[in-house]
């Protein structure tokens, strides 16, 4: 199924934690044309422009934050036009890599969780040379998604059940600073960097009332709470003032319960009034844009899909599959532009 002319030679890819895959799907036909199996429990996926590679991170060998197996320690980098595996990034001793983030210097931020090296904290890596060049301790355990502002100076950390964001001193190495909250899950920055929103409390156990918090980046403190009804889980903000966040509607155990749809909420990143509603798919873990803010991509952690929503329409144009039985997880997204002549690759 179609799914926009303007994502003409642009790809999705889509990591599957549990099948340990991913998949490519072409944006302009909705066709999967590819999958590539990778090492087990990749979580995140990361876009390199620069490089044209996409990073996978592998966080556990099995299982999830809460009840896991052996924590992973490895980064692949993955060619999304040749769709192979080009190179594993060890970070041993660090492991569980979560999140990841580039600098405006191509450097490859990633979160880790507490090991022999500390508390869990967001390292840098080289991705040229896989060298770990600086780790910021983010003083929390599971420190799962962050966020690096747009100079490189700080990152903010959500940190699940610990009851606070942490702020770090990327530039000067200062002390970390920390936001209480009533635990956390995915976080977003503004398009300008004045405020950051957060998705609070975290989805397992949660010892609040849903809300997205919104942060004011001068300060570190926060200056309104956007009500929900639901649990949220993703935030992601468009360039164009949108902030999108997933729900997820529960009935007892989020991972356990009765599967429901989730929900898509849009907001207006300036006043916060609600500005639209749309079903997705049930466990929505992911949300990413395509890069004319026309399109948003929720990936769906328990029904293993990708719901593909018209942002001016807010209509669902179509539903990426990963796993139709509903067996394997939808996780990690990543939106890949088409090969541009004559700067095709960085490497």
């Amino acid at each position: 199924m179609p799914t926009h002319a303007t994502h003409a030679g642009a790809q999705l890819a889509v990591l599957s934690h549990t099948a340990c895959t991913v998949s490519f799907f072409d944006l302009a036909t909705g066709h999967r044309t590819d999958v590539v199996e990778v090492l087990p429990q990749g979580h995140e996926l990361l876009f390199d422009p620069a490089r044209r590679a996409v990073y996978a991170s592998h966080t556990y060998r099995s299982g999830h934050y809460l009840a896991q197996g052996e924590k992973g320690h490895e980064i692949s980098v993955i060619d999304p036009d040749a769709h192979k595996v080009l190179d594993v990034i060890d970070i041993a001793p660090e492991g569980a890599p979560h999140g990841m983030q580039l600098d405006a210097a191509g450097m490859l931020y990633v979160s880790v969780e507490t090991g022999p090296q500390g508390p869990g904290a967001v390292i840098a890596v080289d991705p040229d040379t896989g060298r770990i060049a600086a780790r910021h301790s983010a003083e929390a355990t599971l420190p799962h998604w962050f966020s690096l502002t747009r100079d490189g100076r700080k990152a903010y950390t959500t940190n699940k059940h610990d009851t606070y964001v942490s702020v770090l001193d990327i530039a000067d190495g200062g002390p970390m600073r920390r936001i209480p909250v009533s635990g956390s899950e995915d976080l977003a920055l503004s398009a300008d960097g004045t405020r950051l929103f957060v998705a609070t409390p975290t989805l397992i156990n949660p010892a609040g009332d849903p809300a997205v918090e919104v942060i004011d980046t001068a300060t570190d403190e926060i200056v309104h709470s956007i009500r929900l009804g639901h649990l949220p889980g993703p935030v992601h903000v468009t360039t164009d003032g949108k902030v999108l966040v997933g729900q997820w509607r529960v009935d007892g155990d989020p991972m356990a319960g009765p599967r429901l749809p989730g929900l898509l909420s849009v907001f207006d990143a300036t006043t916060f009034e609600l500005v639209a509603e749309v079903d997705v798919n049930c466990g929505p873990l992911n949300i990413i844009s395509s890069p004319d803010e026309s399109t948003a991509y929720v990936s769906s952690l328990l029904a293993g899909t990708v719901d593909v929503v018209d942002l001016g329409t807010y209509q669902t144009i179509t539903r990426f599959a990963i796993d139709p039985e509903g067996r394997h997880t939808a996780h990690g997204i990543a939106y890949i532009p088409a090969v541009v002549a004559d700067s095709a690759s960085g490497r």
